[in-house]
């Protein structure tokens, strides 16, 4: 019989001599010499620790992978991380999704500044754009790149981002970075940092304008550009050796130019958008590896967009009233306060435990997309707890869970059940498996998007009529993780299996008489009854049966009723409990150094979908099934040469797949950027002056077919004094 020890020195060797390879005879160091570089995640279960011991799947984008990719803004950076896919479009923000499944919202994916959650309550997701920092504001990003409601909750029902923010550590510091380039980029920010180790603070301040889209030509001209400033502010007080306070405050507003030229019904126009972050909080370490905290924090977003739509003709005489104008009311505002008492406690050297409660308020207020209900939202709280115990020198075995009470949802329980196996000092072996849960978000279960005028009401968009359940996620993965020093390699791989169900999805209905009466098939008609005084009026662009009859109706080509300009869409939308969805697939991170041929970051993610839909609907929804390309991959290679001269060039590689729902169809595309720095040693401790060619390689589209990412060149100094 072989011993488990014996096994687990056998496996450990197949496994390292698998990934040392060809590259054997080029390193001498042993394995644990690398032991005291790991790096420490904190993401995955609150709990600060090893990879290797983390039950979750963590992606580290460090520093150094920030400035080698070239990127600018903080979205583009989770292109490098397996599985996730990004895209821009000019009539929002940005989109980051994992394993597919996305729509313009993002409302699956948990993001955290600095371990607190930015997720907007009305429509789920951030706004990318006006996250209240920068790039440079910014030490690490924790990536974990599963589920992981058992420690965050509802809503971090497919992944986590937690950008970690770079603290003030007693330094005196100073720096600016300028940047220029193509379509009106242009971009500045300065910080400063001071401190004495008794009180440590850290300011920083920015501004920027783009225009991200360049317009295909034709009747209608898409409006795209976007203007920002941006402040970030963060205090640390040590009351004493044991004792800490925290503050932080961010600040973000700006403009965005939206709209279309030439087009009646949505006009080029200006919205302005206001973002507010405010976070205080205490802690106390009473023990080696223990410590108690208390946090409060604030998220509050204002977006202001109003304006008039005027009639484009005379209606014809009969035709019922319509108003001279209609007075668009896209005002949004959104609150979100936030209360969490943390303890984490270590009793042994093979046991540490965590446990915590949480306290939440969120409102929500729109004229136009909540019309006539006030403020929306209320009150949930949270109790969570770990527990990670090493049963032997080479097992490790996480519990938790996460049980809430959400006020769109009932009582539910989020576990987890995670073991690690230890293979040799560097590697690990990890199986976890556990149920989570997505709260719908307010406009989900709340939505009345309306335009209205004195005679009632000229157009209804979304619609939420139905008792909505939460989504529900049942998940296993089996992963591997290496931490090999010999060979400068980092490795992270893992298969999973997701299974999703009461998926919420928008669907489209018929609610004008006039368009029920051309359509042959039944089931298109709205389930719920026009709200009181709707009637579409004559007299304005919108989008009825527009000149292409619907098959099998030949009166709509005679008759003026559905020819004549009428505003809004022919269409209303509502959301529903779709069916379940099978997510299966595998992913791989490699991190490899080379002493002379560099850094190599590689990504590669493997993704099939498939759906059915619920027993009174069986159908599968095919643009879900495609909503993830089957294949993903991403490089960036990175090298500092002698003279302060580094290079580094990124490649990615996405197939086709399907945005749903405000999204369409995005065909595979290859995209190329070249990232060329110089040391110039003119000022301060260090200064470079860097030249940005992204997407060098020809144009490619994003969200939809129609939006093209085009090739830009920036062009960037940055001093640190």
């Amino acid at each position: 019989m072989i011993s488990p020890k014996l096994s687990r020195r056998k496996l450990g060797l197949c496994l390292t001599l698998l990934a040392h390879g060809a590259f054997a005879g080029d390193f001498d160091k042993a394995e644990g010499d690398f032991l005291s570089e790991l790096p420490l995640v904190l993401t995955a279960s609150r709990i600060l620790q090893s990879p290797l011991d983390a039950p979750a799947p963590v992606t580290i984008i460090d520093r150094e992978t920030i400035l080698d990719s070239g990127f600018t803004e903080i979205h583009d950076i989770f292109r490098l991380v397996p599985g996730f896919l990004v895209a821009d479009w000019p009539n929002g923000s940005p989109v980051v999704v994992n394993q597919g499944m996305g729509d313009a919202h993002s409302r699956r994916l948990l993001v955290l500044l600095d371990g607190r959650a930015l997720y907007d309550p009305f429509q789920g997701g951030v706004d990318w754009q006006d996250l209240p920092l920068r790039m440079e504001d910014i030490e690490r990003i924790e990536v974990v790149r599963g589920p992981n409601p058992a420690s965050y909750g509802a809503n971090a029902f497919q992944g986590v981002i937690n950008i970690i923010t770079q603290s003030p550590l007693g330094e005196n510091e100073q720096g600016l970075v300028m940047r220029a380039g193509k379509r009106d980029i242009g971009d500045l920010y300065a910080y400063l940092a001071r401190g004495d180790g008794n009180i440590d603070w850290r300011i920083s301040a920015s501004a920027r304008q783009a225009t991200n889209f360049r317009d295909l030509g034709g009747a209608r001209e898409e409006n795209e550009a976007i203007k920002r400033q941006a402040f970030n502010g963060q205090l640390k007080w040590n009351l004493s050796p044991s004792d800490e306070l925290s503050f932080q405050l961010g600040l973000s507003n700006g403009d965005n130019e939206i709209g279309q030229v030439g087009e009646a019904s949505d006009p080029a126009r200006t919205e302005t958008v206001r973002n507010t972050f405010f976070d205080v909080g205490w802690k106390r370490f009473y023990a080696d590896n223990s410590e108690i905290s208390l946090r409060y924090y604030h998220y509050g977003r204002s977006t202001q967009d109003q304006y008039n739509v005027y009639q484009t003709y005379v209606p014809p005489v009969g035709s019922p009233p319509s108003p001279a104008s209609l007075s668009i009311q896209g005002d949004i505002e959104v609150r979100r306060d936030d209360l969490e008492l943390q303890q984490i406690h270590t009793w042994s050297d093979s046991l540490t435990s965590l446990w915590g409660l949480g306290l939440r308020h969120d409102a929500a207020e729109s004229p136009g997309s909540l019309t006539g209900l006030g403020s929306v939202g209320g009150w949930q709280w949270q109790a969570f707890g770990n527990l990670d115990w090493k049963a032997s020198p080479d097992w490790l075995v996480h519990t938790g869970g996460m049980l809430e009470k959400h006020y769109n949802t009932d009582l539910l329980f989020s576990p987890r059940l995670a073991l690690n196996y230890l293979v040799s000092p560097a590697q690990s072996l990890r199986f976890s498996a556990g149920r989570g849960y997505r709260a719908p978000t307010i406009r989900e279960s709340d939505a009345r998007e309306m335009v209205t005028w004195s005679g009632g009401v000229a157009d209804l968009d979304f619609y939420a009529y139905r008792n909505l359940e939460p989504e529900k996620l049942d998940y296993a993965e089996l992963g591997y993780i290496a931490y090999l020093q010999p060979m400068g390699l980092r490795l992270d791989a893992r298969m999973y299996l997701n299974k999703y169900s009461n998926f919420i999805d928008e669907q489209s209905c018929f609610l004008d008489p006039e368009t029920l009466s051309t359509v042959p098939t039944p089931g298109f008609n709205c389930a719920f009854p026009p709200p009181e005084g709707y009637e579409r009026p004559l007299g304005y662009t919108g989008k009825p049966w527009l000149y292409s009859p619907y098959p099998g109706n030949t009166q709509y080509q005679t008759d003026s009723l559905y020819t004549s300009a009428r505003f809004g869409h022919y269409k209303s939308f509502y959301f529903l409990n779709a069916g379940n969805i099978r997510v299966q697939g595998g992913d791989l991170g490699l991190d490899w150094k080379h002493p002379a041929w560099g850094r190599f970051r590689i990504s590669h993610a493997i993704t099939r979908i498939n759906s059915s839909g619920p027993n009174s609907n069986p159908e599968r929804d095919k643009d879900m099934e495609t909503s993830a390309p089957q294949h993903a991959t991403s490089l960036l290679w990175s090298k500092r040469f002698s003279h302060g001269l580094r290079v580094s060039l990124g490649g990615y590689w996405v197939g086709e797949m399907i945005w749903p729902n405000d999204g369409d169809i995005q065909p595979a595309y290859r995209r190329f950027d070249l990232n060329i720095g110089k040391t110039l040693k003119l000022f301060g401790k260090h200064d470079e002056l860097s030249l940005t060619v992204q997407n060098f390689n020809t144009e490619h589209s994003e969200f939809r077919e129609e939006f093209r990412v085009e090739r830009r060149t920036i062009l960037t100094y940055r001093v640190n004094l």
